[in-house]
């Protein structure tokens, strides 16, 4: 019996339905596949529009690692367990020891944007494929957020870049454009607000949304939802919050995170004495001008002796009304004896505890994180263009 061989096509179409991570293993199979997976930007493109999304979670640990967390929210006994680690290859240092040590991590369409206060250089990985792109900073630490420039009649080219500014100086935002490797300061826009801090950032459909403390005359500190488009390379008008506006108190929580990457997502404490509650939106669509609108998914009541500062990122699972969130215990107020935990709680306020696995005397603060897997590559400037291009 002889097996048919299908259209080139035909067999780039069925490809393309494939998930990700499951794609990753067919890249082996044979060298046209290999070829289409890893240097096709057209097929990469079609792939990302047509391929079911997968919704991994990965978590920075204490060690400056980031490693994946199989979550099982099945029955009504959600579970997690912590796995291996990811590897980021360092092209600066072969001995692991003195290897890039990340303390925070943005996700933006498969790729993760990782930066460290320690050195004046920052990494865009792609995790599935292992492509990664190291760029150099003006200095130490500083606030990034990964996204992307896209043309509304080229629905299908997207042009990341990076959008940041220094926590000690933020007199001016600067712009990173990956497809021509260069940074720029960008005119008429002065960060007039206090935002240095990772879980006030986040990257939802090519955009970045920062939660601001502005001083407002009168009032005193207040907390704003800012939207800054990557396209226009403008701060668009205040995203509204789904509370009333009111003077900010440092007990106050508040950090941002992204629903299976379709939806924002609000952590909201009024103070210590009050409901931790979870605010989802609508879909944003950004084709469609549309209000912002939202819906309170959880109110719960979180132990003090939890020791949850809510000043992490969280994840939120809107129709399993579960929330996860990263904590760091200190025995007796002790750095050196601190350990890193993650709290899987649902709507009835059972909490559920997984070790980090990581015991550190010190380290980064713990950052849990959703992530798509994508074949997304990476622009690189002067870089030949592939076919697809």
């Amino acid at each position: 019996m002889t097996i048919p061989i299908l259209p080139k096509e035909l067999v780039e179409e069925i490809l393309s339905f494939v998930p990700a991570t499951y794609l990753k293993r067919l890249s082996s199979t044979c060298k046209p596949w290999n070829r289409l997976i890893h240097n096709d930007k057209r097929f990469a493109r079609k792939h990302f529009d047509n391929a079911a999304k997968e919704f991994l979670v990965f978590m920075l640990r204490k060690n400056f690692r980031i490693c994946r967390i199989s979550v099982n929210l099945h029955g009504a006994d959600p579970s997690a367990e912590v796995k291996g680690e990811l590897t980021l290859p360092d092209p600066y240092f072969k001995n692991s020891a003195d290897q890039f040590k990340i303390d925070r991590v943005f996700h933006c369409d498969g790729l993760l944007l990782c930066t460290s206060q320690l050195e004046r250089r920052m990494v865009v990985w792609n995790p599935l494929t292992g492509e990664t792109k190291w760029i150099q900073t003006r200095e130490h630490g500083g606030t990034f957020v990964l996204g992307y420039s896209q043309d509304k009649n080229k629905s299908c080219n997207k042009s990341y870049k990076i959008m940041g500014f220094y926590d000690r100086s933020s007199e001016f935002l600067e712009v990173y454009d990956l497809n021509s490797d260069s940074w720029r300061v960008l005119d008429g826009i002065r960060p007039e607000w206090y935002l240095g801090c990772a879980y006030r950032c986040t990257s939802l459909k090519g955009n970045a949304y920062m939660l601001a403390i502005a001083i407002t005359e009168g009032v005193g500190l207040t907390l704003s939802l800012l939207k800054y488009d990557f396209s226009t390379e403008k701060n668009v008008p205040v995203v509204p919050l789904p509370f009333p506006s009111h003077a900010h108190s440092f007990s106050e929580a508040n950090c941002l995170s992204v629903v299976r990457g379709e939806k924002l997502s609000l952590l909201h404490r009024r103070d210590e004495r009050s409901k931790t509650e979870i605010w989802v939106t609508n879909k944003i669509d950004e084709t469609i001008e549309g209000a912002v609108s939202w819906t309170k998914v959880l109110a719960l009541d979180l132990s003090p002796h939890l020791q949850i500062s809510l000043t992490s990122n969280f994840l939120v699972d809107e129709e399993k009304k579960v929330f996860m969130c990263c904590v760091r215990l200190r025995e007796d107020g002790d750095e050196d004896k601190s350990k890193d935990k993650v709290y899987v709680v649902g709507e009835d306020n059972n909490v559920k505890e997984i070790d980090s696995g990581v015991n550190a005397s010190s380290g980064c603060w713990p950052t849990i994180l959703g992530y798509v897997p994508s074949l997304v590559q990476i622009e690189r400037a002067g870089a030949k263009r592939k076919r697809g291009d």
